[in-house]
């Protein structure tokens, strides 16, 4: 035979052998198909019977899912290592970051459009690889810009032209935004006043006569302030995303205020005393003292919580004192301001605070032994907290009553015990920290101190 053919003729079995394995694998192995799945973070279970695979996806700011790849020889989707024999490796990228697993948990702490995908190389070599665009929504949020909180230069004629201005942040490119702006003359009903909606990232302009589309209620009460009166203001915002969800935010409420005509200013001056509970009478005096020391006016408010009004001549370094006559524990406060012609001014809200702690005595140094107890409480400021006041008798809870000034309460000391009281005003100045001491004899009780606690 020719050595040739004889050669030809030994091999061939090999290269029938080769072949049947080819077919072998071709038998137990169809074309390998790949998904990306996301989850909610806390998933837990076979995510392929409860989400569809993605294309794309939209998450929040800070917001953590889960990423699944799933696997599929055309008889189930697998998200464990179910077919793993079927591919030599795989790799996710999700922006800058890479992963070789299954499955993993990823946080998106950067708003912004990321381009990710999975690849995969099958037992052939091939790559199949997954494209798929992270969407991560920045949070909006929506403020005021002008006019701003307090703003009285408001002209009050037929053709002004006031613009409103505002910001928003946080709109991202696939996500559109409408603002809706609502102005009223009276604080609680703004948001039930709609003006009109426009595009967030333009403004609005206020034209023609801010007083002439209000009723003749206002129009007088406008008179009663030199014609000038003062608006509410706010916006609502509402974002849409591609992704079919929606998001709010709404401003705080500033106000604004027009000139006047009369070249003489109105100042308006708003008090409150803080954490005020007593129900003894208030006397707030404010004197307008001019730069040069000269006092213009003296106000007397009998309200705890008010605004006073003053009429004003146009001057620079006006200093604005507040005094509290009948508690003297609310210490005085003082501003200096500047008044412009033709302006209603009104002032930040002064806040009087008591700052000074209560007092406390023996209201006797000799009681009966079958009497009860008392203490004189002394505040001149925002009054006693009753459920803050404790009394211990020998690290005993004394049952105690209180009716201003006097705090009483009962105890049979048997020879010499030690008496603690502690509370605070409405304020939260505490009561001194001292203690005293009552000894029993005979028929009368005898109580000796303040001594100063010095355990705390």
């Amino acid at each position: 035979m020719n050595k040739f053919l004889y050669i030809l003729l030994c091999t061939l079995p090999l290269l029938l052998v080769s072949c049947g394995d080819e077919h072998l694998v071709d038998k137990n192995y169809s074309k390998l198909s790949q998904y990306v799945y996301v989850a909610p973070d806390g998933f837990n279970g076979e995510v392929s019977k409860y989400y569809e695979p993605i294309e794309e996806l939209y998450v929040e700011q800070g917001q953590s899912v889960k990423f699944f790849a799933g696997y599929s020889n055309g008889h189930g989707v697998f998200t464990d290592e179910t077919l793993q024999r079927y591919y030599n490796g795989l790799l996710w990228k999700i922006g800058d970051n890479a992963f070789n697993l299954n499955s993993f948990r990823y946080t998106f702490n950067t708003s912004g459009e990321f381009d990710c995908s999975l690849e995969t190389t099958d037992l052939f070599g091939d790559t199949l690889r997954n494209n798929f665009k992270v969407y991560v929504n920045a949070p909006n949020s929506i403020s005021l810009d002008f006019p701003y909180n307090g703003y009285n230069q408001a002209e009050p004629s037929d053709d002004q032209n006031l613009p409103l201005r505002w910001s928003v942040t946080g709109i991202d490119p696939w996500e559109s935004a409408r603002c809706q702006v609502f102005i009223s003359y009276d604080q609680d009903s703004v948001w039930e006043s709609p003006l009109g909606t426009t595009d967030c990232k333009s403004e609005a302009t206020l034209r023609g006569s801010l007083v002439e589309s209000y009723d003749s209620l206002l129009q007088q009460a406008i008179s009663l302030y030199d014609s000038s009166f003062t608006l509410y203001w706010g916006i609502k915002m509402r974002v849409r995303s591609e992704s079919g969800r929606e998001y709010r935010d709404s401003t705080d409420i500033f106000h604004f205020s027009t000139k006047i005509l009369n070249k003489t200013s109105t100042l308006k001056i708003p008090v409150v005393y803080e954490r005020y509970r007593d129900n003894s009478i208030l006397q707030t005096v404010v004197y307008l003292i001019a730069n040069n020391g000269d006092t213009l006016q003296t106000i007397t408010n009998s309200d705890r919580s008010n605004t006073l009004v003053a009429k004003v001549e146009p001057q620079i370094g006006l200093k604005v004192l507040l005094t509290e006559n009948y508690r003297k524990e609310y210490t005085s406060e003082s501003l200096i301001v500047d008044i412009p012609a033709y302006t209603v001014l009104t002032l930040d809200t002064i806040v009087l605070k008591d700052v000074i702690p209560p007092q406390i005595s023996a209201y006797r140094d000799s009681i009966r032994f079958s009497d009860n107890i008392y203490f004189f409480l002394y505040d001149d400021g925002s009054g006693i907290n009753v459920n803050q006041l404790k009394v211990l008798v020998d690290f005993d809870t004394m049952q105690v009553n209180y009716q201003a000034p006097y705090l009483s309460f009962y105890t049979r000391c048997p020879n010499k015990c030690k008496i603690e009281i502690s509370g605070e005003d409405y304020a939260r100045n505490r009561l001194p920290n001292v203690y005293w001491f009552i000894e029993n004899k005979y028929t009368y009780q005898y109580i000796s101190g303040p001594f100063p606690n010095e355990e705390f």
